[in-house]
């Protein structure tokens, strides 16, 4: 009758352990997975998940490091392809907090479109499409960082739905063209040498400001002009 030698049974005795360890693994995880199945998922914190994800699997998105969005000359380096939104959007966070007027900017997400939206009554005089002492370095310094973005950019104006007074301009969506306009200049004299679209929305865009807000605010928030960074390359329109 064989026997095995004791140094095979001994092996036999120290690999049990991987076999009880493994179920315990097992368990846990079954744990786990009824804990997280019994909670819900909050959208707005899983939809951060996600968009990291995306932004640190997608393969084609700028190589730039954390550390270059403290200096956007660094960050924003001429590009063959356009830029992630995302990217852009941590980069010009990081740019336009350092300046008195551009930090009063609110950036957001908008689908396929990054939004930089410039508070008109900052930037330019009352009733008028003449920049203000402060807000042409202002316009220049956003100019200077888009000429390096390689996306589609374009100008929306808007205003308050108050009548405009005067003969220059006669309606809302005068102003708010001409105002878009001013600012595309600042952008192509910055640097920025593609075709630029601009458009004047008037005031028709008010109803979509939110009700939660005074009314002073909502007026306050109608003027301004937009500039939409689009996902897509410039060269392609």
């Amino acid at each position: 009758m064989y026997t095995k030698p004791s140094h095979e049974k001994g092996k036999m005795i120290n690999d049990n352990w991987m076999v009880i360890f493994a179920d315990l693994l097992a368990l846990l995880l079954t744990f786990f997975v009824l804990m997280f199945s019994m909670n819900s998922v909050q959208v707005s914190k899983w939809e951060a998940v996600i968009a990291s994800l995306s932004e640190h699997l997608n393969a084609e998105r700028a190589e730039v490091q954390d550390e270059d969005w403290k200096n956007i000359e660094k960050a924003l380096v001429k590009q063959k392809q356009a830029l992630s939104l995302m990217y852009l959007k941590k980069v010009f966070e990081e740019k336009l907090q350092h300046d008195a007027i551009l930090s009063r900017s609110n950036i957001k997400l908008d689908d396929d479109r990054l939004v930089i939206s410039l508070p008109a009554d900052l930037i330019f005089e009352t009733g008028s499409s003449r920049l203000s002492n402060d807000a042409y370095a202002s316009m220049q310094e956003l100019g200077a960082a888009l000429q390096y973005v390689q996306n589609k950019i374009t100008v929306v104006g808007h205003t308050d739905p108050e009548p405009t007074s005067g003969v220059r301009y006669p309606t809302n969506w005068e102003l708010s063209l001409v105002r878009a306009i001013s600012v595309s200049r600042m952008i192509k004299e910055a640097g920025y040498r593609d075709r630029i679209e601009t458009y004047g929305n008037g005031s028709s865009r008010f109803k979509e400001l939110s009700d939660d807000i005074p009314l002073h605010l909502r007026y306050q928030s109608a003027r301004r002009v937009d500039v939409y960074i689009h996902q897509e390359d410039r060269t392609n329109h």
